[in-house]
């Protein structure tokens, strides 16, 4: 079967401040809406194949990305909440990126669980995300094709188990970028591509 992952489009970046205990889970912003369309315009005309299956994180950038791609095809949407970012429950989100100027600290960082002030376990993170990417590929017929919305942390410790990599977090996907991996039964894992976003530059706009 083929795997398409997918970034969720660009949300608002927002410090959570209701003391609900819930976390900062924001929405999508205007070009973030825009994104997403695009996105289920491109998966509608077939620029990666059809696709039979649509499986979101819970996370409202990714569920409602998701919803509008799912809305578009039309097919039902799963929600598998192993698929949920790294920072969930965290009480900020994108503004912990502000304090980074050298991308190799950043990166530093996160393969060591911490991103800002906030903290993750990497180990229990990859984990659940890799189980739940693979029992979408499990519950997926071989000939069919699944698309996955998600965030940038569960596309990369996906490909870093695909490559062996020592590290975990080494990329970070544009927002609704679409990677492709070849899933076959016998349990090898292809990657075809990685952060395809042609479909943001339509009319000449552009979207990071």
């Amino acid at each position: 079967m083929e795997l398409l992952l997918i970034r969720h489009a660009r949300p608002f970046h927002v410090v959570d401040g209701d003391g609900d205990g819930d976390g900062a889970d924001p929405d999508l912003n205007e070009d973030g809406l825009i994104q997403a369309r695009r996105l289920a315009g491109a998966l509608v005309a077939g620029r990666h194949g059809e696709v039979h299956r649509l499986v979101s994180s819970p996370m409202r950038r990714a569920h409602q990305t998701a919803q509008i791609v799912a809305d578009q095809l039309p097919l039902p949407l799963t929600v598998d909440e192993r698929l949920a970012e790294l920072d969930r429950g965290w009480t900020s989100y994108g503004v912990d990126l502000d304090g980074y100027t050298d991308r190799r600290l950043l990166w530093a960082d996160m393969n060591s669980g911490r991103l800002g002030v906030n903290t993750f376990d990497p180990v229990a993170f990859t984990e659940r995300a890799i189980a739940g990417v693979e029992d979408v590929i499990a519950a997926t017929d071989e000939n069919a094709r699944a698309a996955v919305v998600c965030h940038g942390g569960v596309i990369n410790v996906y490909l870093a188990h695909i490559l062996g990599a020592p590290r975990s977090f080494f990329t970070q996907p544009t927002y609704t970028s679409v990677t492709r991996i070849h899933a076959l039964a016998n349990g090898h894992r292809e990657i075809v591509s990685i952060n395809e976003a042609d479909h943001l530059n339509r009319e000449g706009l552009e979207f990071r």
